[in-house]
């Protein structure tokens, strides 16, 4: 029976869970990722777009994601299971959480590769090689670094080893211990930067940008990619908030928590955007350079500001916390099922699913360099790898789960989940999910698969 093989463990407090959750969904994508987006993509249209999708679309598959963990209270693939065993759903939806699963491993193999960088750079920051760079010292620092296999793997090592570490231990005490102390200082740092660049930078141009509305900046790709990073920044469709879901207490109000990890996600998007334009504005650099801007533009600030190499320190700092309490969540499914299925103990399973996930990095990591080869649709492995998890893998999943949610599983046994304890919120939550994120969840997803 599944009660056997139930989770050990409850998350100690709300806030607890809070912090795991919040962990979960703010990394890389909020910090390095949103502000590079949000340049290329007009600024405020994207930013009010991105908003709106992360109330209608992210924010009600996140409740409903986490509902479905704690229906039956054990890791997501057992959940299924045993919902097929009650004859509520057939036993192939199985392969949802399998999805999912391999979705956010998939994800670890390259945002493992990129956290480096951010290691990289931090000891750059503290030895002091980011001063007095110029625009093209700054490019050529981050051209020299990918394409240093060596280093890009020993960094590499180094992320996925903390991860493992930190993963392997009782998500209800090490994972509670790491995110507790972790998550407040990641935003502590963040409006302490937000403060300082501000205050330094060009804030006025930088807001003007930010809440800038232009028709011709609307468009179907910038939706497209808004609705994609919204998923993405809460940890949508990898089975991480199904997991943590597991480890609810009972009395918490899913809708409550969830709402608290969107707000705090969203808040953390908005502070990098406020931390890095005012400085790009100020020193007349490209919003637009995509990927590389915060490992080219923000070095060539860093060194020309007082305290610089402080900040830069920090700034590069921050990513490695961001990245950290992401990629934890992103192999939490299978190290539970694992851990529970095969009774072995969390840090074996971690180090078998860890050590896969470095094995995969490898050559990722030489795509930047070695093996920059097009392998598919002019894509080479690391933009094939990112292609497939952020509109096949990631959409499907999170549209599946959602489904299971609104058509499959009985309406009381969502109800004793304590979803929330305004029926009116209930109601909202629940037809919101059904009529509006599912049904634009799959048009924009097909739409964006006929698109390529």
């Amino acid at each position: 029976m599944l009660e056997s093989r139930c989770l050990q463990g409850i998350w100690s407090s709300p806030l607890i869970f809070i912090f795991a959750a919040s962990g979960a969904a703010i990394g890389l994508g909020n910090i390095w990722k949103f502000p590079y987006m949000v340049g290329e993509n007009g600024g405020g249209a994207f930013l009010f777009i991105y908003c709106l999708c992360m109330v209608l679309v992210g924010l009600p598959m996140l409740i409903a994601e986490v509902a479905l963990g704690r229906t039956v209270r054990s890791n997501p693939i057992d959940t299924i299971n045993d919902l097929a065993d009650r004859k509520l759903i057939h036993k192939n939806w199985v392969a949802v959480p399998y999805l999912a699963g391999l979705a956010g491993a998939l994800i670890l193999t390259f945002y493992s590769v990129i956290a480096g960088w951010a290691f990289a750079y931090a000891q750059r920051s503290v030895t002091g090689k980011l001063e007095n760079l110029n625009e093209q010292q700054a490019a050529n620092l981050f051209e020299s670094l990918l394409s240093s296999p060596v280093e890009l793997l020993f960094w590499h090592t180094i992320f996925m080893a903390l991860v493992i570490l930190t993963v392997g231990q009782s998500v209800t005490r090490g994972l509670a211990s790491v995110v507790k102390v972790l998550l407040p200082a990641l935003i502590l740092l963040l409006l302490g930067l937000c403060i300082f660049s501000l205050m330094t930078g060009d804030s006025k141009r930088a807001v003007e940008f930010l809440t800038r509305w232009r028709w011709q900046d609307l468009s179907f790709d910038v939706a497209l990619s808004a609705i994609g990073h919204a998923l993405f920044s809460l940890g949508v469709g990898m089975g991480a908030m199904f997991a943590y879901g597991a480890y609810m207490n009972k009395r918490m109000s899913i809708v409550k928590a969830c709402s608290i990890v969107a707000g705090l996600d969203l808040l953390v998007s908005i502070l990098a955007t406020l931390i890095i334009f005012p400085l790009v504005f100020q020193f007349q650099l490209d919003v637009e350079s995509g990927p590389s801007l915060p490992f080219v533009s923000l070095p060539i600030i860093f060194s020309s500001l007082p305290a610089g190499q402080l900040v830069g320190t920090l700034f590069f700092g921050l990513l490695i916390v961001a990245a950290l309490t992401s990629a934890i969540a992103m192999i939490e499914l299978f190290i539970s099922w694992l851990h529970e299925r095969y009774s072995i103990s969390r840090l074996k399973a971690a180090s078998l699913i860890g050590g896969g996930i470095w094995l995969l990095g490898v050559p990722i990591a030489l795509t930047f360099s070695h093996w920059d080869s097009k392998l598919l649709f002019g894509r080479n492995l690391f933009e094939l790898v990112d292609d497939i998890t952020s509109f096949v893998m990631l959409p499907i999943a999170a549209i599946a789960l959602s489904v299971l949610v609104v058509w499959y599983v009985p309406t009381e046994m969502l109800k004793n989940e304590q979803i929330t304890r305004n029926p009116r919120h209930y109601r909202w939550w629940y037809n919101v999910l059904k009529f509006v994120s599912i049904p634009v969840m799959v048009l924009l997803t097909l739409a964006g698969w006929i698109g390529d």
